[in-house]
C-alpha cells in the first residue's frame, strides 16, 4: 500500500513523520513530496530529515516563479494514477488538491500546521472551499474541491469543532524517543513569529513589545528564538534589548530533544510551537496578549484573539 505525504513547511514535515510512523506497517510504502517556496524552508527541512527519516522515496518540487503554473506537467511523470491509497498534507490547495484529484486517493488527511490549521477547518466548516472549481485544463491542473468534503483531520487540537472525522495526534511515537530533559532554571524563551507588516504595524512596535516583555522578566535569563524569516539586522536589535539569541537550525520541537535540555517557561505572541512544546515536553507554555491598536487591522487582531481565547496560560502586555 502506498501513501503520499505532501508538505511545505518544517512543522508539516514533523507532523507527517508522526503520522507515517503511527499509521504504517512494515509492508507499506511511504513517499514524501516536499514542496518548497523558499531556499530557507528547503534547507531547514533537509536538516530535519536527519531525524524525520525512513521514507520510501523523497521527491522535491519547487513552488516559485513559473513552476507555480506548470507543476501538473512535472508531477505527472513522478506519480502514477490509482497507486496511492492515502494522501496526508498540511495544505489543501494547489499541488495537494491537484494530486487528490489526479491520483484518485481513497482517503485524504489534513495535517497540523499551527494556526493555519484552525483557519482551514473554519473554511471547511463554512463550505468556502466547495464553491468553485479552479481547475485549469490547459495546464492539466485539477482543482475540484469536492474531494475536500470527506477529508479527515490528524491534529493535536482537541477543541476543533467540525463534522469531519478527527484523529487526535498525541505524538505517542515521537515521545518514545524523548528522555527527561534537563530544565535550565530561571530561564525563559520568547518564541518569535513572522509578524511585522503582516500582523503588527511596524518593526518599532514589535521591538517595543519585546522591550516591555523583558522588563517583566527581570529575574530571569530571557532567550529569543528567531523565526526563520527574520533578518539579521532585526535579530541584532533584539539582542541589544537584552535577549540571548537561541541558535537552532530545525524546529524547536526537534531542537529541544537534540539539545537534551529545555527552558523553564516558553512565551509567544502567536506561535503555536507553544502548543506542540507543551504537548511533547509538558512545558509551561504561555501566550502574550497585546492590544488591538498595534495591529495592521482589526481582522488580524481577531485572528490572534481566537488563539488567545483557547490558551490555558496567558499574560497581557
Amino acid at each position: 500500500m502506498k501513501r503520499l505525504f505532501i508538505i511545505r513547511t518544517p512543522l508539516q514535515l514533523f507532523n507527517a513523520f508522526e503520522a507515517m510512523q503511527r499509521f504504517s506497517v512494515d509492508s507499506d510504502e511511504n513517499e514524501l513530496l516536499i514542496v518548497y517556496g523558499t531556499i530557507r524552508d528547503y534547507d531547514m527541512m533537509q536538516k530535519m530529515l536527519k531525524v524525520c527519516d525512513g521514507w520510501s522515496r523523497i521527491v522535491y518540487q519547487p513552488f516559485m516563479g513559473w513552476k507555480k503554473q506548470f507543476y501538473a506537467f512535472q508531477l505527472k511523470n513522478k506519480f502514477k494514477k490509482n497507486e496511492y491509497i492515502e494522501i496526508y498534507t498540511g495544505m489543501i490547495y494547489h499541488i495537494p488538491l491537484h494530486l487528490m484529484n489526479y491520483l484518485n486517493t481513497k482517503n485524504n488527511w489534513l495535517l497540523d500546521d499551527g494556526n493555519e490549521t484552525r483557519l482551514i477547518v473554519q473554511n471547511l466548516n463554512s463550505g468556502n472551499y466547495d464553491q468553485k472549481d479552479h481547475s485549469k485544463p490547459g495546464l492539466m491542473i485539477k482543482q475540484n474541491p469536492q474531494v475536500l468534503k470527506n477529508i479527515k483531520i490528524f491534529t493535536l487540537y482537541h477543541d476543533l469543532k467540525t463534522n469531519h472525522e478527527v484523529v487526535i495526534n498525541d505524538y505517542r511515537v515521537f515521545k518514545k524517543h524523548i528522555k527527561n530533559l534537563i530544565v535550565k532554571k530561571n530561564t525563559c524563551l520568547m518564541i518569535g513569529s513572522n509578524l511585522i507588516g503582516t500582523y503588527l504595524r511596524s518593526e518599532e512596535i514589535y521591538l517595543n513589545i519585546l522591550a516591555s516583555f523583558i522588563e517583566h522578566m527581570k529575574n530571569k535569563t530571557v532567550f529569543y528564538a528567531p523565526h526563520r524569516y527574520l533578518n539579521e539586522l532585526l535579530i541584532h536589535k533584539i539582542k541589544l534589548l537584552g535577549y540571548q539569541i537561541l541558535e537552532y537550525d530545525t524546529i524547536l520541537e526537534v531542537d529541544q530533544m537534540v539539545k537534551g535540555w529545555r527552558f523553564e517557561e516558553y512565551y509567544s505572541i502567536r506561535s503555536t510551537a507553544i502548543d506542540t512544546l507543551t504537548n511533547l515536553y509538558n512545558v509551561q507554555g504561555i501566550y502574550v496578549r497585546i492590544p488591538s491598536q498595534y495591529f495592521v487591522s482589526e481582522q488580524k487582531w481577531n485572528e490572534c484573539n481566537q488563539i488567545w481565547k483557547t490558551a490555558h496560560n496567558i499574560i497581557d502586555l
